[in-house]
């Protein structure tokens, strides 16, 4: 009888015992629901009361730790968060979404030591965390290690995360460890993903100039400043990339927009105006912008040079004298102005004074081209042997319409 008393004493106590424990945890677990609620609702300090009173009542609810550390980092609370993170790791070490969360609130305070550890960690738990990579990779740039960080942008795009911004930094970390053609590639690849970025479009385009594609570096350019990126260096790489690619009609309309919205009037960007006139063969705006450059920089030979070269072309040989003895006597031993001088007097049917120029310039500088001129110099002069004795010269020096020439010519 005793015996049985004390059984049903202790079989009583134990049902209590497990009675209140299952209260307590169904009523930790309705403060932790309202608690996801309100921050659904973004009633942050709300949701932490609630996590709070779970916590009360279950104190290993390492759940619990973890809403109430979201919910102190929506707040801005990073080391409140920290200490609910450490919390709950405490209560689940493998929790890889606790340690990655830490890892973000460390990052808030410049804690990056303690940061790449927790990235570290929550990727050994959970290897296809993709987020994790991208803040590890974050302080892989931060400390310059660039390659570590390619490895775990690589990672995020093996991992199936096609994002522009993630092709965008591995192509700019690329370029550092100079890779230009992966850097190209990943470019290329994140502007099939967001043909409308900016920033891409500029990276490629740099690339492009590099590799002298200049119509398709202008193409991308013009889509940077259609997205929104319109400063005086997109519109001074756009206008390059169009004279390059021989698109002088719209070089000339960017470079006048530099110098008229932007107030770039200085010596380059007229000189480079000048030039796309002159190609273009407006040859009158071309002697105009000229003029600018001399005016701002009296010892630009080539200004000269081609201003003189204009002034010819629009039969105005007198001005183009003047020119050509201004430069010869900054400079008498300027091959450039004997030679395009000499081309001038031949076209205009003055031969001796061709011939001088020739002469001279040959003389301070032998070269394919000037021995090529002369001999067609010598041909008008009707000086066959003169001709081929210079055409057999410049064939020597690798000119290859000389080549031809002496063997049609001279054979």
């Amino acid at each position: 009888m005793i015996f049985s008393r004390i059984f049903s004493f202790f079989t009583l106590l134990f049902f209590l015992v497990i009675t209140s424990f299952s209260l307590k945890g169904q009523s930790a677990n309705e403060y932790y629901n309202r608690g996801i609620q309100l921050m659904a609702s973004e009633h942050y300090e709300m949701a932490i009361e609630q996590f709070t009173h779970a916590i009360e009542i279950v104190p290993y609810f390492y759940e619990a730790f973890f809403e109430r550390g979201r919910s102190n980092q929506h707040i801005n609370r990073p080391q409140q968060a920290i200490n609910d993170f450490t919390n709950a790791i405490e209560h689940n070490p493998e929790f890889a979404e606790a340690y990655y969360q830490r890892g973000v609130s460390f990052s808030v305070l410049g804690k990056h030591d303690a940061a790449m550890a927790d990235y570290s960690k929550a990727i050994v738990l959970n290897p296809d965390n993709v987020d994790a990579y991208l803040k590890r990779s974050e302080l892989h740039i931060r400390n310059n290690s660039d390659n570590a960080a390619i490895t775990d942008l690589t990672k995020v795009i093996e991992l199936g995360h096609e994002n522009a911004n993630v092709l965008f930094n591995r192509g700019k970390l690329f370029i550092k460890i100079h890779e230009p053609e992966l850097a190209f590639e990943d470019f290329s690849s994140a502007i099939e993903l967001d043909p409308e970025h900016a920033e891409l479009r500029i990276e490629r385009a740099t690339l492009l100039k590099e590799r002298e594609e200049f119509e398709e570096a202008a193409r991308d350019l013009t889509v940077a400043t259609e997205s929104g990126i319109s400063n005086q260096n997109i519109f001074r790489m756009r206008a390059n990339a169009f004279f390059y690619s021989g698109n002088f009609s719209d070089a000339i309309e960017d470079y006048t927009r530099l110098i008229n919205s932007y107030r770039q009037r200085n010596e380059e960007t007229y000189y480079r105006r000048a030039m796309s006139y002159f190609y273009a063969e407006e040859y009158e705006p071309a002697t105009r912008d000229f003029t600018r450059v001399i005016g701002l920089n009296r010892t630009n030979e080539e200004a000269y040079i081609y201003r003189a070269e204009a002034y010819h072309k629009l039969g105005r040989e007198s001005q183009a004298l003047v020119d050509y003895r201004i430069i010869l006597r900054n400079n008498p031993r300027s091959v450039l102005a004997y030679s395009r001088r000499g081309i001038m007097f031949m076209e205009t049917g003055q031969y001796n004074e061709a011939l001088q120029d020739f002469n001279e310039a040959i003389r301070l500088e032998p070269s394919a081209e000037l021995f090529f001129n002369r001999a067609s110099l010598h041909a008008l002069m009707n000086n066959q042997r003169s001709a081929c004795n210079d055409l057999r010269e410049a064939a020597e020096l690798g000119h290859e319409e000389a080549k031809e020439t002496y063997n049609s010519f001279c054979l």
